[in-house]
């Protein structure tokens, strides 16, 4: 997953549940939205002083201090504190909180996957921890306080919806396989970046949810981007719900290459990412949204976020655009990005060293 100022995106994205074979044609229905769950989260978040909340000085920030402040010492804060510190963070907590319902009954909607258990501890940690949160929720008058910024939520839904309409049916069509329900949530306090998860049974059906939090202010109020900037970042974190699954089930092949992680490990490592299956998913889903960026703006535009890409260490996104131009020439033929992606895990075979040396200054081979 992309972040725009910090280089941890998304660690913990792996929780992905496994991709279906699709059974119609590509089709999503994306909706955007500010959603109760995830503003208690990051309320919960803002008053236990974790790394990821927004760095912004927003003024609705600066309420939600105000207006919780009396509940800093709140047990819910306190566990939410010990649970980060051991591993419940990054795209666990969001996952976590997006399978219940709204506050303040805080009551699950749909099973958890193994690993955001696994982070939080254990099943009684996390029930601990949403009792603690249901209390949070009451005492502390949390829906009072997001009955009260309503129009700030409409203002930054309307500001963002036609971009992510739009990115999100480019890159169903680029990958030919169907997200399902798709949904984008805003957080206000998220910091810089997004995360994203995918569930495969709510009603049947399969639901893919993006956060997305701001990256500047406009006159004292949380901004989401241009389409500049929400374009790639909405396609890197729905992408993430088809890739992941899709590397998972190649295991074998990407076993096979992993040999090539250690020359990059200590790069990788300083963007968050710490096995090869991320470097990997990682790698594809920069590849495939620098194709989506010369779809809507052009080559030139696509060559400077690989040429980004490459010098944060992400040496095989050039050899990935290159098999993703044949891909898009043989579409007829590959209909779906599952078809071609045995292609893509091959650029892997190469060694680090050896593509690094083949790549200009530009990013380019």
């Amino acid at each position: 997953m992309r972040i725009a100022a910090l280089s941890l995106l998304a660690v913990a994205s792996q929780a992905c549940t496994p991709l279906e074979e699709p059974r119609s044609a590509p089709v999503s229905q994306t909706t955007v939205t500010v959603d109760q769950r995830i503003e208690l989260m990051g309320v919960i978040q803002l008053l236990s002083g974790y790394f990821l909340v927004s760095y912004l000085d927003s003024g609705y920030k600066r309420d939600a201090a105000s207006f919780f402040a009396a509940c800093s010492e709140h047990a819910a804060v306190k566990k939410f504190s010990a649970l980060s510190a051991n591993g419940f963070d990054f795209n666990n907590v969001p996952e976590a909180f997006i399978s219940l319902s709204e506050p303040p009954e805080l009551q699950p909607r749909f099973p958890l996957g193994d690993s955001v258990i696994a982070s939080a501890g254990g099943e009684e940690n996390l029930a601990g921890f949403w009792a603690s949160a249901r209390d949070f929720a009451q005492e502390c008058r949390f829906e009072e306080f997001y009955a009260s910024h309503q129009p700030e939520y409409e203002r930054m839904v309307a500001q963002t919806r036609p971009t992510v309409v739009a990115s999100t049916r480019s890159l169903v069509a680029y990958l030919g396989i169907p997200l399902g329900s798709t949904q984008v949530i805003l957080g206000p306090l998220l910091h810089d970046g997004g995360f994203a998860s995918r569930v495969d049974g709510i009603r049947g059906q399969s639901a893919a949810f993006a956060f997305i939090g701001p990256n500047a202010l406009t006159a004292g109020s949380v901004d989401f981007g241009d389409a500049a900037r929400l374009q790639p970042l909405v396609a890197h974190e729905f992408a993430h719900t088809v890739i992941n699954p899709l590397t998972a089930r190649h295991s074998s092949q990407v076993a096979a290459t992993e040999g090539n992680f250690g020359q990059l490990r200590e790069a990788m490592r300083r963007e968050g990412y710490g096995s090869w299956d991320q470097v990997i998913n990682e790698s594809i889903i920069r590849a495939i949204t620098s194709r989506l960026t010369a779809a809507d703006r052009g080559e030139e535009a696509a060559n400077a976020e690989v040429a980004e890409e490459v010098r944060r260490g992400f040496v095989y996104v050039p050899a990935l655009v290159d098999e993703l131009r044949r891909y898009e020439k043989n579409r007829d033929a590959m209909a779906r990005i599952a078809d071609f992606y045995p292609e893509l895990l091959g650029v892997f075979r190469q060694s680090p060293a050896a593509l690094s040396s083949s790549i200009d200054t530009n990013g380019s081979k």
